[in-house]
């Protein structure tokens, strides 16, 4: 009897959790850009979201994309040698497309 009962709240709690992965996802969007100086494109510029949780590198195009970013507060960090690094914050709400301009030092 112990063990049908414990077989029954394994399987409620995992139902559970993959219903809750699922309202995850469904709230969360895609950050991308391009990244520029001048209108000249940046390749290889890092960029941060939240203070290390994620990185990515623009591409030789000097684009970026972060997928599966929750909604709420986020920062983006940009930085790239002989340039000045730059900050944005962030709450996206929609799949959002940035265009960053950084400036050399």
């Amino acid at each position: 009897m112990r063990t049908i009962i414990l077989v029954i709240a394994l399987l409620s709690l995992s139902t559970t959790y993959a219903n809750n992965n699922e309202e995850d996802k469904s709230k969360s969007f895609s950050i991308s850009g391009k990244v520029v100086d001048n209108n000249e494109i940046l390749t290889g510029v890092k960029v941060i979201l939240d203070n290390k949780e994620i990185i990515v590198y623009t591409d030789f195009e000097g684009n970026f994309t972060i997928d599966n970013v929750l909604t709420g507060e986020h920062t983006l960090s940009f930085s790239l040698i002989t340039y000045d690094n730059k900050l944005i914050t962030f709450n996206p709400s929609t799949n959002n497309k940035l265009e960053i301009e950084l400036k050399t030092k």
